[in-house]
């Protein structure tokens, strides 16, 4: 069934996807207006489906990677020698009037192939519990990796978000990402170093990602596993930012070079180089607070060389690189949403497409009924276009009717060339009689034309008889063929024979052979009767009727049937599948699939009796123009004398006799015919009947079978129309069950193309 015959979702219905893809943001939009465009596009769940801009933070364990994120957010986060972010956590600040934190998740639409996600509440937290925020993390990030305790995972892509807003707040986004792990604990997860991969992967491979590559001032910069990470992702360096980490860490005499570094004088990057110079160990085991670290990091740059000699003074300290990511963050974003508006709308679309070809759910009876009376209206008109041939198809597809008319031409030549109906007709392989003035001579047709046939001999005093035979033994010029194999060399018909010879056939005028009833013989004293052998029994007329019928006609009237049955299942089969052009409520196709089977099989089982009857009929003889078949009867009485009696006259050749020759050669003529048996006699007298008759019985069959099926095959749409129509709303409730996996499939495309209409709200919201 096409998607439009199906129920439409309201869902689809979703103005803002005809709203075009012109969506463009005005250049005077504020960098306070874009910020907060920016920050609500990041806590919605669009970030499943859409790249958005952010600025990612990739470091190592130690490298100063956390103080770096404390320092910039003003918040104290988890801190520890060993890996502490285990799933990615978004950093969000903002001004506002009032101090205060909130912590959700965001689950990842492929979060751990569940369909129901787990709630967790947002968590706010006010100024007087500043200090639990990074128990309130933790307790976060515990909370997703509890739900995949299962899979022995130690690494989630789900999101922590921690928004942040108060008066001292300026507006930016980071997203920490675990630290780059190349080892493992003895009691870490084996998989744990390959999912921090995937989880890098994921973000920073996007060119919407501006990457801050965290790396120590004490680490050999060209040999830093965190620059090659992001070498790997950036190798034109265009969007990566290496900071710089603990400087007062640096070997004595090593600072010229980590300046130089900085500087880029050594390794050029598009967005500079910049140092910051955290809380230590030492600074954090007396509990020094972020501000204390800010104005150690100001002295220490005030103070020391070589940075305090450093002209650029953007280069170094934590407000300053606050302030060029901001700005960095709003000119970035600014450049990626018209990529981002067209992404959203090619989603709404294909998530709209998603939804039409999967339909909504039904939950009503009313509902059900309708899709299936929708189905089964798509299988009825697809099968009679097939069955009649009269509508569409694909190409190279035959309809039903021209399947069934190729069949029923092969069941009229199968008919014709059965025994019944080549009864007393000269036919290649046929048992003839050659008629000559010398006597009659057994043979067998082995080459025939439509003037003269060639005959082989069956007896072997026959193998050097004149009357089959031009020549015989015979030396073939080059190698002979398989023995018995006849072939024309442009004038004459050879036969092979064995050691390598052949003999030459003689062309008898068709007029000179007759069909040699003998086979009879034997059917006829099977079926006679207690009367007198002397005379022909109409009951052995009738049976040798009947074993004709059931030899010969019988098994090609069924297999007829037969065809015409699988190629009326194949129909119903196509139909079906032109119906259920997805997998959704497969019992229900199980169902009309039965019901369709059953009225094929039901039909197919009266069409048999029917077609079984009519060969019953057939085994009694019978014809309404019975003095029509007594003439041809009488005509092939006198044509059989005729020409017995042209053979011995020769009349084929231009030979005279004389009165008293004529009488000699019809006296032996008649002699010869005084000369048969009964047996021969009444064999070739069935064989007569048979011939007359069976001209008439098979015209009748050639007619009725094929009627027959046809009659199968056009009543073959209102039975399955019927079978569908009789089931009841009880069935359909038990077999249209929405499956899990439907119910999940249709409830992330909802929640997408839900997601996807609130981008363009929030987006729209700018103009």
């Amino acid at each position: 069934m096409s998607s439009k015959d199906q129920p439409e979702s309201k869902t689809m219905e979703s103005s803002k996807e005809q709203s075009g893809c012109s969506l463009m943001i005005p250049s005077h939009t504020s960098n306070d207006a874009l910020q907060s465009m920016l920050d609500r596009l990041a806590a919605s769940n669009l970030s499943n489906y859409v790249e958005i801009p952010m600025i990612c933070v990739l470091g190592g364990t130690s490298s100063g990677k956390s103080s770096l994120l404390s320092s910039l957010s003003g918040v104290e986060l988890p801190s520890s020698h060993t890996l502490t972010t285990r799933c990615p956590v978004l950093l969000q600040t903002t001004r506002g009037v009032k101090q205060q934190a909130r912590i959700r998740i965001q689950w990842k639409k492929s979060y751990n192939g569940n369909h129901q996600r787990p709630e967790y509440p947002v968590r706010v937290i006010e100024k007087d519990d500043w200090h639990m925020i990074p128990t309130m993390l933790l307790e976060a990030q515990d909370f997703i990796l509890q739900q995949y305790v299962p899979m022995k995972k130690e690494i989630a892509s789900d999101l922590i978000t921690l928004h942040i807003q108060g008066p001292d707040y300026a507006r930016l986004s980071l997203l920490d990402l675990p630290g780059l792990v190349y080892t493992k604990a003895e009691h870490e997860d084996r998989h744990m170093i390959r999912d921090i991969q995937s989880l890098l992967d994921e973000y920073l491979n996007s060119p919407r990602c501006i990457l801050l590559a965290v790396v120590p001032a004490n680490v050999d910069f060209h040999n830093s596993t965190v620059m090659a990470e992001a070498l790997l992702r950036d190798a034109r360096t265009e969007r990566t930012i290496p900071v710089i980490t603990k400087p007062d860490l640096i070997d004595p005499g090593a600072e010229g070079q980590v300046a130089d570094l900085l500087l880029g004088e050594k390794v050029t990057f598009s967005l500079g180089f910049h140092m910051v110079k955290g809380r230590g160990q030492a600074a954090l085991d007396r509990q020094d607070s972020i501000d204390d670290g800010l104005e150690d990091e100001e002295r220490f740059f005030e103070s020391v060389e070589p940075w305090r000699s450093i002209v650029d003074r953007s280069l170094l300290g934590t407000s300053n690189l606050r302030d060029k990511l901001a700005a960095l963050q709003m000119n970035h974003t600014r450049r990626q949403i018209p990529g981002i508006v067209k992404e959203i709308r090619d989603k709404q679309r294909a998530a709209s497409e998603t939804l039409k070809a999967m339909g909504v759910p039904l939950t009503s009876a009313y509902d059900r009924r309708r899709y299936f009376q929708d189905v089964c209206h798509a299988i009825v008109s697809r099968l009679e276009a097939t069955v009649s041939g009269k509508g569409r198809l694909p190409a190279h597809q035959l309809s039903a009717a021209a399947q069934l008319h190729q069949a029923a031409s092969d069941f009229v030549e199968h008919i014709q060339q059965s025994s019944l109906g080549m009864v007393g007709q000269v036919a290649e392989g046929a048992p003839v009689l050659v008629l000559h003035p010398r006597g009659i001579v057994r043979g067998e047709v082995v080459h025939l034309e439509k003037d003269f046939a060639c005959v082989d001999r069956v007896d072997d005093a026959d193998a050097e008889s004149d009357v089959l035979f031009e020549s015989i033994g015979l030396q073939p010029s080059e190698e002979m063929v398989e023995e018995d194999t006849v072939w024309s060399d442009g004038s004459k018909i050879c036969i092979a024979r064995k050691e390598h010879q052949y003999d030459t056939l003689r062309k008898i005028p068709i007029q000179q052979i007759q069909s040699d009833s003998s086979w009879l013989t034997k059917k006829i004293q099977e079926n006679r009767t207690e009367d007198l052998p002397c005379f022909l029994n109409a009951d052995t007329f009738k049976s040798i009727v009947a074993d004709f019928i059931d030899d010969d006609w019988k098994p090609h009237c069924l297999n007829l049937l037969e065809k015409t049955q699988h190629m009326l299942t194949e129909a119903v089969h196509d139909a079906i599948g032109y119906a259920f052009a997805s997998e959704r409520y497969l019992n229900l196709r199980f169902l009309i699939e039965h019901q369709c089977r059953l009225a094929v099989d039901t039909l197919a089982e009266s069409v048999t009796q029917q077609l079984l009857s009519h060969l019953d009929a057939e085994k009694h003889p019978f014809t309404s123009q019975a003095d029509d078949l007594f003439k041809h009867i009488a005509e092939g009485r006198q044509a059989q004398i005729k020409r017995d009696l042209e053979a011995a006259l020769r009349v084929d050749q231009d030979e005279v006799f004389g009165t008293q020759d004529i009488k000699v050669i019809i006296d032996k003529v008649f002699q010869r015919g005084m000369q048969r048996s009964m047996d021969e006699y009444l064999a070739e007298e069935m064989e007569l009947i048979l011939k007359s008759y069976g001209s008439v019985a098979t015209k009748r069959i050639l007619d009725r079978v094929p009627m027959i099926c046809w009659e199968f095959t056009r009543s073959l749409t209102a039975s399955v129309r019927d079978s569908l129509w009789s089931v009841k709303d009880e069935a359909l409730e038990d077999c249209m069950q929405e499956s899990p996996g439907f119910a999940y499939k249709y409830a992330r495309a909802s929640e997408e193309l839900e997601e996807l209409n609130k981008a363009i709200d929030i987006l729209q919201s700018l103009i």
